[in-house]
């Protein structure tokens, strides 16, 4: 009897800050954006007295915004810098990140463009400025090659850095953009362009025509690699990540119930509506 009574109390604390109601403010990874603002409109529609908002601005901004107190989980697309990580430490408190789901990333370019296929090292040489024709890289087109990518604000930006130019700079040329929409809008106007995106953004516009996805080889000689759910959920895609949120310390009240809501059973069933792959 007893031990039903500690487990009903320990339920009734768990739901008490949604059940109460109360505001969230989350900001941060445009890629995660549109599972965020799913999950969102989701649990207000469980919890009436619950108020969520939800905004990009890249994953660099969320983390800043989460860091000066002005939100309260921040959506990432790539672990927080170390930087980052100290400024949490000088405000006496840490960066916890939650995990949200997988992704993938995906190199377009646009439909008319020949090539199908491209190697790590090409990839990073196309970004760091040392390929810059379609030719050197098997093309009909004797075309110089617009590179374009994220911002620097943008979690996507960071983790190619980190992946692909193994942190070295991109080339100055590089179109930098604010969103996966806006990458995906540049590749489509240009037929010379290739560029970067999350898997579900690819996948949209390459069934709509406008983009071809490439595969990717992790050396020469070595099979190219589509990203799929299957690839990207058992990770031999090369350019897989998760989808995280950070919250300062370990979450607590609405977030925590919030962030336990999107990483359970309910919550992971929306996520390939949503174009990307549950944690499981």
């Amino acid at each position: 009897m007893n031990r039903l009574i500690i487990a009903a109390l320990l339920l009734g604390l768990a739901c008490s800050a949604a059940c109460a109601g109360g505001t969230l403010k989350i900001a941060g990874s445009t890629t995660v954006l549109p599972l965020s603002q799913v999950w969102a409109e989701e649990y207000m529609a469980k919890h009436p007295g619950v108020s969520i908002s939800v905004s990009g601005g890249g994953t660099g901004v969320g983390i800043s915004s989460l860091l000066n107190g002005s939100i309260d989980i921040a959506n990432a697309s790539r672990p927080a810098k170390a930087k980052e990580i100290e400024n949490a430490k000088v405000r006496n408190s840490k960066l916890v990140a939650t995990r949200l789901a997988k992704d993938g990333m995906a190199i377009i370019v646009n439909a008319s463009n020949n090539v199908k296929n491209v190697t790590i090292g090409q990839l990073a040489d196309v970004y760091s400025g040392g390929i810059t024709n379609w030719k050197q890289l098997g093309g009909k087109s004797d075309k110089q090659i617009v590179v374009v990518g994220r911002d620097s604000s943008s979690g996507t930006y960071g983790f190619f850095q980190d992946e692909v130019l193994k942190g070295k700079p991109y080339v100055k040329s590089m179109l930098a953009l604010a969103s996966n929409k806006a990458v995906e809008q540049a590749v489509v106007q240009s037929e010379e362009a290739i560029g970067y995106v999350g898997l579900a953004y690819a996948e949209e516009a390459a069934k709509a025509g406008k983009v071809r996805i490439l595969s990717i080889s992790r050396k020469t000689g070595e099979p190219g690699i589509m990203p799929t759910a299957k690839t990207v959920s058992d990770e031999t895609y090369p350019l897989f990540r998760y989808l995280l949120a950070y919250t300062m310390g370990k979450p607590k009240g609405l977030a925590a119930d919030f962030l336990k809501w999107c990483t359970g059973p309910e919550g992971q069933s929306m996520v390939k509506d949503t174009g990307y792959l549950p944690l499981k």
